[in-house]
């Protein structure tokens, strides 16, 4: 190493006392002492000794800038890594300080050129005096070493750029109202700064709160004008009318004002409020990195810098031109920050340096992997698996328990018409009976006669049956259906003793057996459920006889864009609390249930009778008997199930959206639920449900 090759020997006094001034530290202090001087002396010649005979403090701050100059030059051709002039100029040009410095200096030397030349003394001033405001913008550097500060000026950088483009924006808005205003009020100004004035600066400075007064009839004053424009320091009067009062239409440029400040004002700086909002947050979460390569910078430029600070370097620079010039020796190679190694030591040290990267890289990984944040996330995985694999049990599990109940039913309603059977046969004062004792039926054995078995052996094939048009209770009534045992619904498989009441809910009269139903039996026996019988005969809850047609739209949605859940719109029912589609029975020329338009209202059930109608967007689901409580033998439910998806994002959505708002609080809640089997609703519906959403491709 050449650190090891070196001979190591004890500092001696002077040798630290150099040291100790050419650390990049020492010279960047020494540095800031000397361009606050500088613009101090910048400052005091511009505003107190600038005169026609140049005095001796501004030659002093010629020459203060011409050692600016030379250690610009100094920076520009400086090139210890053999990058060659081109890639070193691209470098140097690259960075925003020595832009600012480039500036400066550019600007100083044609000022001073105007201000030796006496018809151009005052311009050479005013172009000093903008220069002076560029060397103040290059202070800012200095804060670059500060932790606190130095992000802030890169923060200052990246809104500069923000603005630049948000004034191209804001220009818009400007010369948009400045001409339409300027154009208004002024008839042929010809005179370019008046045009200037009030077409671009007036408008500009509305956007501060300075409100124009010219713009109404209520402050015009005939002595702050000029009529032809002739007045140089007055502007041009308004087209006048006859009686010398403005002839513009006041109401319009009031409209113009008011719209332009909304825009402007409103709209325009609270973008840009939100632009700077983002660009501090960005950089404020990069804040230490931010600062570290600012700093590594500005280190790695103060340490191949000249130890005499400005205006005194001028000295450092002759030495290195009578050196590197005059002399023609290379410049010095500082052999510790680099060192060039053969073929093989470079391919060790590119291994080594890919293994760390592999190495490191593992070792995030694990961290990773052991953080607490992904430890709770591997959890809540787990916990969902769980719960879906406990949700599948539970549905298997309550399907096997209800086929279990219903079986258990069925021998209930045996054993009780057993026991009826035996009290007749004791009533009778003998062992013979009128009617054949029914026979109890074990699970798994046929009952019945042996005549019955081949018509009960072509049952079996329909191993499901309705179950809830078989429940004893009749919904809302006191009437009890007559007992079917499972093996007993099919119409194939005789049924001797069946006698089941029969009911009609409109005619509020008792039921009668329908051996006492008289003339009745001829109209009912024209009238057959499809499915088979249900233990009771005439219409019951349900409006006529035979099929009673019913519609279920099922109206869906994506929950989100991302499409991470299907939602359908639901109407809660208060008595099975459950949820329902917003269904009904429909009459043979309509197209959607009256019951529809009842829970939403007339303009929605339009909108979606046209979509039905149009077909867009359509799909049947499902066509066919439902398993209802209200089915008879003779009166039964057919359903047809269609779905149409809507649009999120369309004016149908919009409407339901609000509709399921203001429905809360009403009898018949109207809710968007996910399309699931955890969404409570009724047998036959949920199965509708199902094949909606397998129609989209969603688990159900």
């Amino acid at each position: 190493d050449y650190i090891e090759q070196t001979e190591l020997r004890p500092l001696t006094c002077a040798s630290r006392l150099v040291s100790f001034f050419c650390s990049s530290q020492i010279k960047f202090y020494w540095n800031i002492v000397s361009y606050f001087g500088f613009l101090w002396l910048f400052a005091y010649v511009l505003m107190m000794d600038f005169q026609i005979t140049p005095s001796w403090k501004e030659y002093l701050l010629y020459g203060w800038l011409a050692s600016l100059v030379c250690e610009e030059i100094r920076q520009l051709f400086d090139d210890p890594d053999g990058f060659g002039f081109r890639r070193k100029f691209k470098m140097y040009i690259s960075d925003l300080w020595n832009i600012l410095d480039v500036l400066s200096i550019v600007l100083f030397i044609i000022g001073l050129a105007f201000r030796l030349t006496t018809a151009l003394f005052y311009a050479g001033k005013v172009i000093l005096c903008i220069d002076f405001i560029v060397f103040c913008l290059r202070l800012m550097a200095i804060f670059i070493i500060s932790k606190t500060l130095g992000p802030k000026i890169i923060i200052v950088k990246r809104m500069m750029k923000d603005l630049f483009f948000f004034m191209f924006l804001l220009s818009i808005w400007v010369v948009a109202y400045g001409v339409a205003k300027q154009g208004i009020l002024i008839h042929n100004e010809e005179r370019l700064n008046w045009i200037i004035r009030g077409a671009v600066y007036e408008p500009y400075l509305i956007i501060f709160g300075n409100v124009p007064t010219n713009i109404d009839n209520v402050e015009f004053d005939m002595s702050t004008c000029s009529v032809n424009g002739t007045d140089p320091v007055k502007p041009k009067c308004p087209v006048l009318n006859a009686n010398f009062t403005p002839a513009f239409p006041e109401w319009l440029t009031i409209i113009l004002l008011c719209v332009y400040l909304l825009f402007a004002n409103i709209l325009l700086l609270n973008l840009l409020i939100a632009i700077f909002n983002f660009t501090f947050q960005e950089v404020q979460d990069n804040t230490d990195t931010i600062w570290k390569f600012q700093r590594y910078e500005l280190i790695k430029e103060y340490h191949s810098r000249p130890a005499p600070p400005p205006p005194f370097i001028i000295l450092s620079h002759l030495y290195l031109f009578i050196r590197r010039v005059v002399l023609r020796r290379p410049p010095q190679k500082h052999k510790q920050f680099k060192e060039e190694l053969d073929r093989a030591e470079e391919e060790e040290v590119l291994s080594w340096e890919a293994f760390m990267k592999e190495n490191h890289l593992a070792s995030s990984q694990r961290d990773l992997s052991q953080s607490m944040e992904r430890r709770i996330q591997d959890t809540s995985d787990k916990v969902g698996v769980m719960v879906d694999l406990l949700e599948g049990e539970h549905d298997r599990d309550s399907v096997s328990m209800a086929k279990r109940l219903a079986h258990l039913e069925e021998q209930v309603s045996q054993s009780t018409k057993a026991l009826q059977w035996i009290m007749n046969a004791l009533k009778s004062q003998g062992y013979e009976t009128q009617e054949e004792a029914p026979v109890l039926s074990l699970e798994g054995n046929p009952t019945g006669t042996d005549q019955a078995e081949p018509q009960k052996e072509k049952a079996k094939e329909k191993t499901e049956y309705h179950v809830n048009a078989r429940r004893l209770q009749y919904p809302d009534s006191t009437v009890r259906r007559f007992p079917v045992p499972e093996e007993m619904v099919p119409w194939e498989v005789e049924f001797v003793g069946y006698d089941p009441p029969v009911y009609n809910a409109d005619e509020n009269t008792v039921p009668a057996q329908s051996e006492q139903a008289g003339g009745s039996d001829v109209n009912l026996g024209s009238y057959r459920n499809p499915e088979g019988r249900t233990g009771m005969q005439g219409k019951g809850a349900l409006n006529r006889l035979g099929p009673n047609q019913v519609l279920d739209p099922v109206l869906t949605r994506w929950r989100d864009d991302r499409k991470s859940a299907l939602e359908f719109l639901a109407v809660w029912d208060r008595k099975e609390g459950v949820w329902t589609i917003p269904g009904g029975p429909v009459l043979a020329d309509e197209v959607l249930p009256q019951r529809l338009e009842n829970i939403l209202d007339r303009k929605l059930h339009e909108q979606i009778r046209d979509k039905l109608v149009s077909r867009a967007e359509v799909n049947e689901v499902y066509n066919g008997y439902v398993d209802d409580q209200r089915n008879t033998d003779n009166a039964w439910v057919e359903t047809t199930a269609f779905n149409i998806h809507l649009d999120r994002r369309g004016l149908l959505m919009a409407d339901l959206n609000s509709m399921a708002e203001t429905s809360r609080g009403s009898a018949e809640p109207v809710q968007w639920q996910e399309v699931s089997r955890r969404t409570p609703a009724c047998a036959y519906q949920r199965e509708v449900l199902r094949k909606v959403a397998e129609l989209h491709d969603k688990r159900f």
